[in-house]
């Protein structure tokens, strides 16, 4: 498998600073020994996302029907909770007031944490448990399998495996192979390193058959809750509400491309370096990668979270929207985006130089 290139820049320090090293920005393919901080750079810029999250939200014709309803009936409220007491006449009006103020901070601190603590989660760890969790299986066409170690080939390079433990289980080790060239995807992955710290990082996904998602599908809550307060009281549970995480169906992570078609996925940049257009020297290395495949379309995928991101592929390389996609009541969706790789290397030639062979 063809390595991808390097890209480096210098950045000259200060003439008032000590004479030091200039900062080295290299652009590598991903290695094992990256995992945990592709991961963390993964979520960490993933969360700051949640106010996106919640102003996509606000957005929402339904958000605001339900805050007017819910406010209404506290303000209806108000003359039954006071009736038959004698209290001043101006506490009506103060305890209107009162009910405002708690609504409205209740409301939009619920929608931010359900924004955090759930559709953010659940965004991070879909990915975290499939495709991040081996960029190398999913990414760079290699094979990874526990393999039982024989105590006879311990003993061979003088080792022995010694437990008193009878319930201990047989000694394994993990044996990595490549896929032979004619299986090879033209799939890859990337790391952008400042001083050989990760700072950005995207992948070009090319799958020729379907993969099953290893997040298991959670029941519905009302279900779970339903089923919890049966239990709870003794009464009969249903056939219908037992064993409901078994019978969830295994849920699909991705389709199979066609021949001629790749992902641009898990595109991310550190915070503190997301005005210093990284992300388009990634998004070049990409492109021009699937132009060295002989891929002809990059598609690439956004969420109301991404608006960012959506903008520099559409803005800035030319990325088409080809679908769109509602995905709940308050403001969710997913947006298809699709770019020509011929079209883009004619109006890019010049990032694209950079890795030409």
């Amino acid at each position: 498998m063809a390595k991808s290139s390097t890209a480096t820049a210098a950045v000259s320090p200060s003439s008032d600073s000590p004479s030091t090293d200039s900062p080295r920005l290299i652009l590598r393919t991903y290695k094992a020994s990256d995992h945990d901080q592709v991961d963390h750079l993964f979520y960490s810029t993933y969360f700051t996302l949640v106010p996106e999250g919640v102003k996509c939200k606000l957005k929402s014709p339904v958000f605001w029907v339900l805050w007017i309803a819910v406010y209404s009936y506290l303000l209806g409220i108000v003359p039954i909770l006071l009736s038959g007491m004698n209290w001043p006449s101006w506490s009506s009006v103060a305890l209107k007031i009162f009910l405002t103020f708690a609504w409205v901070i209740v409301s939009f601190a619920g929608i931010f944490v359900a924004t955090d603590r759930f559709e953010v989660v659940d965004k991070v760890e879909h990915v975290r448990q499939n495709d991040l969790s081996d960029p190398e299986v999913y990414y760079l066409n290699w094979i990874k399998e526990e393999v039982l170690v024989d105590d006879d080939d311990n003993e061979q390079v003088g080792k022995k495996r010694v437990t008193f433990d009878k319930d201990a289980k047989p000694a394994t080790e993990l044996v990595r192979t490549q896929k032979p060239l004619e299986e090879q995807a033209p799939s890859h992955f990337w790391v952008l390193t400042l001083d050989n710290r990760p700072c950005g990082m995207v992948g070009l996904a090319h799958y020729k058959e379907q993969l099953k998602s290893h997040r298991p599908l959670q029941p519905p809550a009302w279900k779970l809750l339903t089923a919890a307060a049966l239990a709870r009281y003794r009464l009969p549970v249903p056939e219908s509400l037992q064993d409901l995480h078994a019978k969830m169906p295994t849920p699909v992570f991705a389709e199979p491309h066609d021949p001629k078609k790749a992902t641009l996925q898990r595109l991310a940049i550190k915070t503190d370096y997301q005005d210093c257009n990284l992300s388009t020297l990634l998004i070049n290395r990409a492109m021009s990668w699937a132009d060295e495949k002989g891929l002809e379309t990059v598609e690439a995928t956004t969420n109301e979270l991404e608006s960012k991101a959506a903008s520099i592929l559409s803005a800035q390389h030319g990325f088409k929207l080809t679908k769109t996609e509602k995905k709940g009541w308050f403001g969710q969706f997913e947006k298809t985006w699709a770019c020509d790789v011929k079209k883009w290397m004619a109006a890019h030639e010049e990032g694209a130089k950079t890795y030409m062979k």
